[in-house]
């Protein structure tokens, strides 16, 4: 004799199977999570020293950081994790006083996110964290304070806006600029647009941020690493505007007298192909992913606009070879670095500016 089930029934039973299903699902998914978390470094030679459990915290600190583009390009003030802390003016490391004290040279080092320190271990080892590190070691008869004004995604239209607009306020003596990577990657007919984070962008990292339901954002987080792995193909539409108007933007700065007397150094970032080290296998693969050899070709016209930006600011510094004696590893990407590239630049930094900085106080 059959018995014969309600379609009620049915349709519960059907319910309670995809439930379980789901569960099951998002079990694996979520020790997939834990393993392979929201970053494209987590396997590279950089960070092979590196303990997972950081590396893990290191990838959560990208995805959890919030900036805004309204009124201009800034970070959002007193943000907190593991790896990165936002002070409360919107500055990555420690708490300062917006009135410079007596007996103190204030540096502020601007730029992106090689700047800002994506990938780096701690506050402490971004390039701006070295350089405070270099002179706090000198045990010099003034302070030096060293801020980083480094937000991701800068360049030189929102760098130049931030400087004027909230930086002027502090006091600075001295402005290094640290970039040329996202100024060559931006195309020129949106070079002064606005950089939404508050629609798509703000979507993307609620969703990456999720930790209730990570079926979908391993879901998401796979398509779009698997969307950044498609070859780049450089866009060499108006190079020659973009040069002139990363140029121009810094001539203004040096320039003009604000009436804050301040210095500007100008540093032009090194990219994994600039210079002659020898690239190790993984840079190789970043190095054909960004189409580096075109980029590079053009990369040099920055370079050669450092000349005429040096009769205009204190100083200028070509970085792009500043690599060229080291047989490891240095990037994790096309332009980013661990704590030993950035512990490098900072050095090179500073002996720059050691001599400037103590002419102040003699």
């Amino acid at each position: 004799m059959s018995v014969e089930v309600s379609y009620k029934k049915q349709f519960l039973l059907g319910v309670l199977l995809l439930l379980v299903i789901i569960v099951a699902i998002e079990g694996i998914v979520r020790a997939y999570d834990y393993y392979n978390p929201n970053c494209m470094f987590i396997n590279s030679e950089v960070f092979q020293d590196v303990d997972f459990e950081l590396k893990r915290a290191i990838c959560h600190a990208n995805d959890d950081i919030i900036w805004s583009d309204q009124p201009f390009l800034h970070l959002l003030p007193n943000q907190h994790v593991l790896t990165v802390n936002i002070n409360s003016d919107g500055f990555r490391g420690p708490e300062i006083t917006k009135e410079k004290s007596e007996n103190v040279y204030r540096i502020f080092v601007v730029g992106g996110s090689t700047t800002f320190g994506v990938g780096a271990t701690s506050d402490l080892t971004t390039i701006p964290g070295f350089l405070q590190k270099k002179f706090h070691d000198a045990n010099l008869n003034f302070k030096v304070e060293v801020i980083n004004a480094g937000i991701p995604k800068a360049y030189s239209f929102t760098e130049t806006n931030y400087i004027r607009n909230i930086l002027l306020e502090y006091d600075p003596d001295l402005f290094i600029i640290y970039d040329g990577w996202n100024d060559i990657n931006r195309p020129y007919d949106v070079f002064e647009d606005s950089i939404d984070y508050q629609s798509s962008e703000k979507i993307l990292r609620v969703i990456l941020k999720n930790d209730i339901y990570k079926t979908g954002k391993v879901i998401l987080k796979n398509y779009f690493n698997w969307r950044a792995n498609e070859n780049i193909i450089f866009d060499s539409t108006d190079i020659d505007k973009k040069v002139d108007t990363w140029r121009n933007n810094w001539s203004e700065i040096c320039k003009t007298d604000y009436g804050n007397g301040f210095d500007v150094i100008i540093a032009l970032q090194p990219l994994v192909g600039t210079g002659n080290k020898v690239l190790t296998e993984e840079e190789q693969i970043h190095y054909k992913h960004a189409d580096h050899f075109n980029t590079l070709q053009h990369y040099e016209k920055y370079a050669l606009a450092l000349n005429e930006l040096n009769s205009e600011c204190m100083q200028t510094i070509d970085m792009r070879k500043i690599f060229d004696d080291m047989e490891i590893t240095m990037y994790f990407d096309a332009g980013h670095t661990g704590d030993e590239g950035n512990r490098l630049i900072a050095e090179k930094l500073y002996y720059a500016i050691i001599e400037k900085a103590s002419k102040n106080f003699l």
